[in-house]
């Protein structure tokens, strides 16, 4: 009787079993229907990306927190109103059916240096090694570190730190497919489509840009902002006169060729600044980048002593660091603006450098380190010659 009794038992929780089944089947699709993701491919635009997908730019940005509607990157997931049938943009469709971008760079984020630490003991608690952290951070292994001082490191599970990620800079315009012709070479092409021959090299994947064959289909990059920008021509008014703008937000555009700098807030200009970028032996870095920390006021050291640029300064105020160790910063030991004076970062007057450091963003405590994260970005930082 027993026997009976539980084989009745069995039957019913594998009937149970089956029912439930059967509901999750018949249910699952509709419960997946309610938060519809979309990926975002090369060439999407968020306006694009709403119009393929009945749905409103607006709408994309509140679903998303997205402080920036032209600030999207390819691979991140967007979701999308509930009912909508994700589609892709014919700009994604495209590059997808054609090419594979690259794979993303290895996360960075920045770590503060603390009490006792050295490059050795950073290393280890980041699982890599001193010399990787060297080239990341552009500096001796040797070296001492400074408590406070922000440190770039690889990303590492399990570990807990400040964060930041530079994965979120624009690119302008669409990716096109180019089929190689006979006697075309691949710097041809980035001419003839006004590109990067460095970024179409590395997007492609392709060791060796001298061998290259006719029938060879190549993913061809939009320029930066900082390639559209360098032959931008300079209005009766002494302003630049950008082909378009990178962002509605807040953002710094520095003409390295003319050694002015800009402030922005979308099309509509705020400020502007004389500067001092780098010597010729050690230029400023060009590109698009955010600036990723900032302090009111820190010692700087660096050069050689063997080479004769060895430098030691106090007390360098309004600091705000948009690259490694390149950085806005002002300046008092020297008033030769206008000329490139510095070590690869951009000199300005004390004043001046004050001004951008309140306008760019807010800083709770301006005697302590802040790095910046996704909650809380840095400007965007056009720098071109």
């Amino acid at each position: 009787m027993r026997d009976s009794q539980h084989q009745y038992s069995r039957r019913l929780r594998t009937a149970a079993l089956f029912i439930a089944f059967g509901l999750w089947l018949a249910f699952a699709p509709a419960l997946l229907a309610q938060t519809p993701v979309y990926t975002v491919a090369p060439g999407d635009t968020l306006a694009a990306i709403a119009k393929s997908n009945g749905t409103t730019v607006a709408a994309l940005i509140r679903l998303n927190n997205l402080t920036d509607a032209n600030v999207i990157r390819v691979g991140q997931k967007l979701t999308l109103p509930t009912g909508s049938t994700v589609k892709a943009t014919v700009a994604a469709q495209t590059a997808v059916a054609t090419a594979s971008t690259a794979p993303p760079a290895n996360p960075t984020r920045v770590y503060v240096v603390q009490p006792g630490d050295n490059l050795v003991a950073v290393a280890v608690k980041f699982k890599t090694t001193p010399a990787r952290l060297a080239e990341l951070n552009q500096r001796s292994p040797s070296s001492a570190l400074h408590v406070g001082e922000p440190l770039r490191v690889p990303e590492a599970r399990g570990v807990t730190f400040t964060a930041f990620q530079g994965d979120d800079i624009p690119v302008a315009g669409n990716y096109y497919i180019h089929v190689i012709q006979a006697g075309e070479s691949l710097s041809a092409v980035a001419a003839e489509y006004h590109t990067s021959l460095r970024r179409m090299v590395k997007l492609n994947k392709i060791a060796d840009a001298t061998n290259v064959k006719p029938g060879m289909r190549i993913v061809v990059p939009p320029p930066s902002y900082a390639e559209l920008f360098a032959d931008v021509p300079v209005g009766a008014d002494g302003y630049p006169v950008y082909p378009l703008i990178p962002t509605t937000g807040k953002w710094i555009s520095v003409d390295l060729d003319h050694q002015r700098a800009w402030a922005w807030e979308g099309d509509k200009l705020i400020n502007s600044f004389l500067i001092s970028s780098g010597k010729a032996r050690t230029p400023t870095v060009t590109g698009v980048f955010r600036i990723w920390a900032k302090i009111a006021a820190q010692t700087m050291e660096g050069g050689s002593r063997a080479v004769g640029d060895y430098y030691n300064l106090p007390n360098v105020q309004w600091v705000q660091y948009f690259f490694q160790d390149y950085s806005f910063h002002g300046t008092y030991w020297h008033n030769n603006f206008g000329t490139p004076m510095s070590h690869g970062c951009v000199n300005m007057s004390n004043a001046d450098a004050k001004w951008l450091y309140e306008w760019a963003s807010p800083t709770v405590d301006d005697y302590k380190w802040h790095v910046t994260d996704r909650t809380d970005p840095g400007a965007l930082v056009v720098v071109y010659q």
